[in-house]
């Protein structure tokens, strides 16, 4: 903040000399208008002397009428113009500095005037803050204790081991070709050994479960 403040001072400082040299070169830019307008003192005419008439030439004398003599002319003297003094002019203190030096300093004071990025500022730029990352939103589900779980469905095919999967797929197949075979009841149509291993269980034990549990199984192993 010193460095700024010291910064701006010299800077105004900078400004006011130049705007005091502006002024005194405007000061002699009057002045001499001045002295060139000034109007020029002009010598005094010189005094002519008047010339003495010539003598009157003797006329001879007739009775009728008589001729006034000529009456020799007044000169006027022309009177002597006063000369105007010139303005005094005011004494300013006279700066030593050449006129290079002046016009170097206008032009260093016109660059930083004139500067896009103001001023400088030395030191350390300001930290930039960190975003504060916002706290993880977790929605918890409410737990029922009152109702029964039910059995989640189980996608198909999901665990099936490859011999399982070629029974499956070979009943699937002969059902597209014969369409006297219902696709709702395809267990039917295992022979006794590959319903024992799709299902682990006989066709007559596969029957005593309830529906749900049929249709898990046949979700399980991918035969519906």
């Amino acid at each position: 903040m010193a460095q700024e403040i010291a910064y701006l001072s010299e800077l105004a400082k900078l400004v006011q000399e130049t705007a005091s040299i502006r002024k005194e070169l405007e000061s002699i830019r009057v002045e001499a208008n001045k002295v060139q307008s000034a109007p020029k003192s002009t010598p005094a005419p010189v005094e002519t002397k008047p010339t003495p008439a010539p003598a009157p030439t003797s006329v001879p004398h007739v009775a009728a009428s008589t001729k006034p003599a000529a009456v020799a002319p007044k000169t006027v003297v022309a009177p002597t113009p006063t000369p105007t003094p010139a303005p005094a002019v005011e004494s300013k203190p006279v700066d030593t500095r050449t006129t290079q030096e002046k016009l170097n300093t206008i032009s260093s004071v016109k660059q930083v005037v004139t500067t896009p990025a103001g001023f400088r500022v030395t030191g350390s730029p300001a930290p930039t803050p960190t975003p504060t990352p916002a706290p993880a939103k977790t929605s918890t589900t409410p737990v029922s204790f009152n109702s029964p779980a039910k059995p989640a469905p189980s996608t198909a095919k999901d665990g099936v081991s490859p011999q399982i999967k070629t029974i499956v797929d070979a009943v699937k197949a002969k059902s597209k070709v014969d369409k006297t075979m219902d696709p709702t009841k395809l267990e039917n149509y295992l022979s006794e050994s590959d319903f024992l291993v799709v299902f682990d269980c006989s066709l007559a034990e596969f029957q005593k479960l309830p529906k749900w549990k049929q249709d898990s199984k046949k979700k399980e192993t991918g035969i519906y």
